[in-house]
């Protein structure tokens, strides 16, 4: 059984039903029991909760209509679909139990295929529905993150433009409100592209132009055009390139992924230190590694390190801003590529990072 079965709650009083329920379940879902609406309530409340409750009508006590109505007017509970499996079969009954909040009625005795086939239905609709709601908040997000860290830096634009704009200034102060002006530009057009990265990939529209390539030639590159980045911070970016055999990627997401782990090293990476670059070939792929001397990643935030938005305890040496965007779309680009993306804490200080693509690459786009 996959690790990301759904979980469905049986909820009937009587042994036999529960036992032909789940063995119609058996094998594609997690199966959880309940034998009356109190335990029913219960279950339904507990972590992780079910992705599906199967409700009887007729249970001594609490009934099942009482049940759905319960856990739709609770708001831990409201999501989950309940569908209605029972041996009522008047069609007052399966229009009390669409009214009390149930999404399905199902009569017993039941065709076993039938039935399964809507609980599939079913399950596909809430996952959906999950994935939705999953991406309205990530999109909230974002533009919390738009509104928020565009804001401050427009405001700086506006403010020193206009001081150059009603004032005379010496050409040295000119320079430097210009250079101002250009540092803000481009922290935004950087968030920019991370916001719309992210866009792409949550939408489902990313896609890969897949080219048979040399990761070191490519890599090379990268680190020669953030040598000036590093070296203004007083970072020495040091490269150690073995030559690997060629392998397919897109060339553009791959620069994108070596150009965030050399500019997240650089940024956690203190005054007078040294950023390693290695490229090999190993364990059936080839692989870019980057080492800084920075504070590590603390192990009980690693887990968290490659979501979107996610901030880590540890701070920029330089004060540089940090969206917590950038890891998470390099582990989206790699898993594209059905790589790889692994991080260590080096013994002595320092983080290492290492991506890893297969020898033999996604033949397809995609």
């Amino acid at each position: 059984m996959h690790e990301d079965a759904a979980r469905i709650l049986i909820v009937d009083d009587e042994s036999t039903n529960i036992d032909v329920l789940v063995g119609l379940l058996q094998g594609q879902y997690r199966t959880l029991v309940a034998k009356s609406g109190e335990q029913a309530l219960r279950r339904a409340h507990a972590s992780p909760r079910p992705d599906l409750i199967l409700l009887d009508i007729m249970m001594p006590g609490m009934d099942g209509y009482e049940v759905c109505q319960r856990l739709k007017a609770d708001g831990a509970t409201s999501g989950i679909p309940v569908i209605f499996i029972t041996g009522k079969n008047s069609a007052e009954d399966e229009t009390h139990g669409l009214a009390v909040g149930a999404v399905d009625f199902i009569r017993k005795p039941f065709n076993p295929a039938v039935a399964l086939a809507r609980i599939q239905t079913h399950i596909s609709l809430q996952r959906q529905k999950s994935r939705l709601l999953e991406l309205n908040a990530t999109k909230n997000k974002l533009l919390g993150i738009a509104a928020h860290d565009l804001r401050n830096p427009l405001n700086s634009i506006s403010g020193l433009s206009d001081l150059l704009l009603q004032m005379d200034f010496e050409e040295e102060e000119r320079r430097y409100f210009l250079q101002t002006i250009h540092n803000v530009a481009s922290q935004m057009l950087g968030l920019i592209n991370d916001l719309l990265d992210v866009s792409v990939i949550e939408s489902g529209t990313f896609a890969l132009r897949l080219a048979s390539g040399d990761l070191v030639e490519l890599v090379a590159e990268r680190v020669h055009l953030l040598t000036f980045t590093a070296e203004k911070k007083g970072v020495r970016l040091v490269a150690d390139l073995q030559p690997t055999p060629a392998v397919c990627f897109d060339r553009a997401r791959i620069a994108q992924v070596v150009d965030n782990l050399l500019s997240n090293a650089i940024k956690f990476t203190p005054l007078n230190t040294v950023v390693l670059v290695r490229t090999g070939q190993q364990r059936q792929g080839v692989f870019v590694q980057v080492v800084d001397q920075g504070p590590g990643i603390p192990q009980a935030e690693q887990h968290k390190l490659f979501g979107v938005f996610e901030k880590l305890s540890t701070q920029p040496t330089g004060q540089e801003k940090s969206t917590g965007l950038g890891l998470s779309i390099v582990k989206k680009i790699v898993d594209a590529h059905r790589g790889e993306i692994q991080v260590a804490n080096n013994p002595d200080r320092g983080a290492l990072f290492t991506c890893w693509l297969p020898l033999q690459g996604p033949l397809e786009e995609g």
